[in-house]
């Protein structure tokens, strides 16, 4: 990275400059601020490598996608009145302008969609597991799956009464939230070895 702040051409015409010189004497490009927005250009791909992974492809992408669809494809052979359930409930919610029980099929359905999902969760940390991809990434997938594990079980508890769904929603976030933290605990553990 020592050539951007000594460059010894210039980068419009390629003539030799001099260091410290803010324009070329040959064409008159401005130097300084060439080699500034090389810089805050190399900044923000290096920031976008480091935010997302230096040169890392999630290839499990598409199997993400495919889980989703799985699950919810699950979840709708289960209960094919899935959709009109949730219209009914959201139209309620509207008529009644309070908080309203969702139909006992819905939450069957919620509860079902996200169990699946979180077991999907499961599985794409085992084959990151068996293709030796990044840990923090079995990390995140694992942590998914047992935050939907979990909600699903407090939906299912919500839906046979014995949860109210304040109980059940600050429960949620009380998980999401040990989760995160505990899940940017061992990231950073894992990025200093």
């Amino acid at each position: 990275m020592e050539w951007l702040t000594n460059m010894p051409y210039c980068p419009r015409c390629n003539a030799e400059i001099k260091e410290g010189d803010k324009f070329c004497v040959y064409c008159g490009a401005p130097l300084v601020s060439e080699t500034l927005k090389t810089v805050e250009r190399r900044k923000y791909v290096r920031e976008r490598d480091t935010c997302f992974g230096e040169k890392e492809k999630d290839y499990l992408g598409l199997v993400s996608l495919g889980f989703f669809l799985l699950a919810v494809g699950i979840t709708y052979t289960l209960n094919t009145n899935v959709f009109d359930d949730f219209r009914f409930w959201i139209e309620k919610l509207i008529a009644e302008k309070t908080i309203v029980r969702p139909p006992s099929e819905l939450i069957f359905s919620a509860t079902i969609f996200l169990g699946a999902s979180g077991f999907f969760s499961f599985i794409k940390a085992i084959v990151r597991i068996l293709t030796n991809d990044v840990k923090r990434r079995i990390i995140a997938d694992i942590f998914s799956g047992i935050a939907l594990v979990i909600f699903a079980y407090l939906i299912n508890l919500y839906g046979t009464g014995t949860l109210t769904w304040q109980t059940t929603l600050g429960t949620e976030i009380i998980v999401c939230g040990l989760l995160i933290a505990l899940y940017s605990i061992i990231s950073s553990l894992l990025r200093r070895r």
